[in-house]
C-alpha cells in the first residue's frame, strides 16, 4: 500500500487518495490473452457516476497505459483499444518487446479535452465534500486517475535455450555457454539421446527442474569466465545484476561469486518427500 500521497490542485482518483468517495473505483487488471502473440492485455475499469466518468462519456478523457525498460530508459505511451465494453470499461492489448529485460506498466486515464476551468460538485462528481464549489483548472494530459506500477519480470530460467547437439560434439551430458547476440542469453547444447529424453518430461517434472538447475549453474560459471570485466553487451542480465545486489548476492563480477547458488536461488530445487504435509 502507498503511504504517501501527492498533492494536486484538481481531485485525483488513486490508492489512499480520498479526493472521491468510497464508491469511485478505478481498477486496472490483467487478463487472459487468447493469443499466442507476445503480448499482454489489461482490463480499465472505472466504477460509478462522477467527474472522469463524465469527461470520458464526452470523449474528454482517455485510459492509457506507459510502458518503461528502465535499466534502458525506454519509455512508450499507448492508448489503443482492444474492446470498448463501454466508455468506462476497456481492454487494451499491449504489445511486450522482445527482450528479457523487466517491463514495467504504468495505467492511467488522462484528460484530453481543451484547457478549461470547472467548477466542481461534489453531489454530482463522485467528489469528497472538501471540493464542492471550488473551481479547478483542468489541463491537456493531465492525470485524472491512476493504478499502481506493474512489473513482469524475466528470470535466469527464461534466459536459457536447451537445444539438440545433431553434430556429436557433446558426448556427455550437455555444455552451457554464454552468448552476446540480441542481448545474451544462455545456450545448453545437449547430447542427441539425452535431449530427447529430457523433451519427453512433464514442464513440471521435478528431475527436468535440477537439470535446468544445473544449466543455469553451467551458464553462470561461463559468465563469470568470460564477462566478469565488461557484460555490457549482455542487456538481458541487467534485471538479473540488479536483483542479485539489491538482495545482497553477489554477482558474477565478485571473486566470491557462486554460480550454484545463484542458480538455485533463481529456480530451487523441489524435492517432495513422503512424509511432507505440504
Amino acid at each position: 500500500m502507498n503511504q504517501i500521497t501527492s498533492s494536486y490542485s484538481f481531485p485525483v482518483l488513486e490508492e489512499d487518495k480520498f479526493d472521491y468517495i468510497n464508491e469511485v473505483i478505478y481498477e486496472v487488471n490483467q487478463v487472459d490473452s487468447d493469443s499466442k502473440s507476445n503480448d499482454i492485455i489489461f482490463e480499465h475499469k472505472l466504477t460509478s457516476n462522477n467527474l472522469i466518468s463524465q469527461l470520458l462519456q464526452n470523449n474528454e478523457a482517455k485510459f492509457i497505459t506507459t510502458i518503461v525498460l528502465k535499466s534502458s530508459m525506454y519509455r512508450e505511451t499507448t492508448d489503443n483499444i482492444l474492446q470498448l465494453i463501454s466508455s468506462t470499461h476497456i481492454k487494451q492489448k499491449i504489445q511486450l518487446k522482445t527482450t528479457f529485460e523487466t517491463q514495467s506498466f504504468f495505467s492511467a486515464i488522462i484528460y484530453t479535452g481543451d484547457d478549461k476551468e470547472v467548477i466542481l460538485n461534489s453531489s454530482k462528481m463522485g467528489l469528497d465534500e472538501f471540493w464542492d464549489g471550488a473551481t479547478i483548472e483542468l489541463k491537456k494530459g493531465a492525470i485524472l486517475a491512476r493504478a499502481g506500477w506493474r512489473e513482469l519480470e524475466n528470470t535466469a530460467s527464461d534466459l536459457l535455450t536447451i537445444q539438440k547437439d545433431n553434430n556429436g560434439t557433446v558426448k556427455y551430458g550437455f555444455d552451457v555457454s554464454v552468448i552476446s547476440e540480441e542481448g545474451g542469453r544462455f545456450i545448453a547444447s545437449v547430447e542427441s539421446n539425452l535431449y530427447d529424453k529430457i523433451k519427453q518430461l512433464p514442464t513440471n517434472d521435478s528431475h527436468l527442474r535440477s537439470i535446468v538447475i544445473h544449466m543455469l549453474c553451467l551458464g553462470f560459471m561461463d559468465l563469470a569466465k568470460e564477462y566478469k570485466d565488461d557484460d555490457s553487451e549482455l542487456t538481458n542480465f541487467k534485471g538479473i545484476k540488479l536483483e542479485l545486489k539489491n538482495k545482497d548476492i553477489k554477482t558474477w563480477e565478485d571473486d566470491e561469486f557462486n554460480p550454484n547458488q545463484v542458480a538455485c536461488y533463481f529456480l530451487k530445487h523441489n524435492i517432495k518427500l513422503e512424509n511432507d504435509n505440504e
